[in-house]
């Protein structure tokens, strides 16, 4: 009994950091100029299908994306005992989520190299791309 709890055990933080990795990987997908909604879609099913976790709920806020959009965010909703390997359930974990908010990197924060005014560069706390 104590092996198979192991094996539950083990089989719940797997698809805990699952989801975590893919939120986290999917949302990046979605950050860069030129992406879509379709493409986080697209990759976050791509992560959950070589991971082996099924029957997991994606939401991407928001659902269109453009240079005004200024941050996006990737949740993912599954539920355990629908990834579980064992039939008697060890660890009772229900619904896990993972969820992560990532700023976009839009024109606003790009710099041309060339640029003369200094004075922007230093008052702007936000992430500058040369």
């Amino acid at each position: 009994m104590s092996v198979f709890a192991c094996l539950e055990l083990s089989r719940y933080l797997y698809v805990r950091q699952a989801l975590d990795q893919t939120a986290y990987e999917a949302c990046r997908e979605g950050i860069v100029r030129g992406a879509s909604a379709e493409k986080i879609y697209e990759r976050a099913n791509e992560l959950l299908g070589a991971y082996g976790v099924s029957d997991t709920e994606i939401v991407v806020q928001p659902t269109s994306l453009d240079d005004d959009t200024l941050s996006v965010t990737v949740t993912l909703h599954c539920d355990f005992t629908r990834n579980s390997w064992l039939v008697p359930n060890y660890v009772h974990a229900g619904q896990l989520e993972a969820t992560i908010t990532l700023d976009h990197e839009n024109a606003a924060f790009v710099v041309p190299e060339d640029s003369t005014n200094t004075d922007d560069l230093t008052n702007n706390d936000e992430p500058l791309d040369t």
